[in-house]
């Protein structure tokens, strides 16, 4: 059975129910989103950018707006939710630090402060598909770090400048990352990385997204093209696959 696959592109949200071949708008035109934090494209959802926080229950159907009071601004630079735990999701604040609601949104608390324990560029979050409390983050000029105790603290583990982090849905234990130097993998949750190569691409890569069966997604810009990697990032083709 085929799931449907979810995306961002020019801040707003597409769909695919092909693997990636066609795609359909879904919603949030006009937005600046820039994170889309989702576990189940058919239930809870969330988009976060600048000036944007929205929730979905229905798999982006319909959203709402959210302004938590105990957030001190909707600049939202990065943002991620467990998949264990969909309700527990994180956001880097710009100017502020990383924060982590457990009620889907409702109500924050804030953990790492930016520039103390964690970059002050952070660009990219992503959490532990199997544990809540470990929480990566990553950023252009700070690297990469990790965190094991729901981001009060971080430690660098890598000093690469880091665009995107995505999480192998099929192997928990297997993140991927594009960072300044190429595409790096982890196989153990994070704790260590070597390097898969740069992307054979034209154009400048800015994000990664992991799919099934060793599928890796990457977006180019200048000119601006979708690839593929049917082999975990070690060759690329434009998007759709043969």
């Amino acid at each position: 059975m085929r799931r449907s696959v979810i995306g961002l592109l020019l801040g707003a949200l597409y769909r695919s129910e092909d693997q990636g071949a066609s795609w359909d708008l879904a919603g949030l035109e006009g937005q600046d989103a820039m994170s889309l934090g989702a576990q189940d494209p058919d239930g809870l959802l969330f988009v976060a950018g600048h000036e944007v926080l929205q929730r979905s229950r229905d798999g982006g159907a319909t959203f709402e707006p959210l302004a938590p009071p105990d957030l001190p601004s909707l600049d939202i630079h990065a943002f991620a939710q467990s998949a264990s735990d969909p309700e527990t999701v994180y956001a880097f604040v710009v100017g502020f630090g990383v924060f982590v609601s457990t009620d889907a949104g409702e109500t924050w608390e804030a953990r790492a402060g930016a520039g103390q324990t964690v970059g002050a560029d952070t660009f990219a979050l992503l959490v532990d598909p199997e544990d809540p409390d470990v929480v990566l983050a990553g950023g252009g000029q700070s690297g990469l770090a990790r965190s094991a105790d729901g981001a009060r603290t971080f430690t660098v583990v890598d000093e690469a400048g880091v665009g995107s982090l995505t999480a192998d849905p099929d192997d928990p234990d297997r993140v991927v990352a594009l960072t300044s130097v190429g595409v790096q993998e982890s196989m153990d949750g994070g704790q260590t990385w070597s390097m898969v190569g740069p992307p054979d691409v034209a154009g400048q890569p800015v994000t990664i997204a992991a799919g099934t069966q060793g599928r890796i997604w990457l977006v180019a810009e200048e000119p601006r093209q979708l690839y593929v990697s049917t082999d975990g990032g070690s060759t690329w083709q434009t998007a759709p696959p043969a």
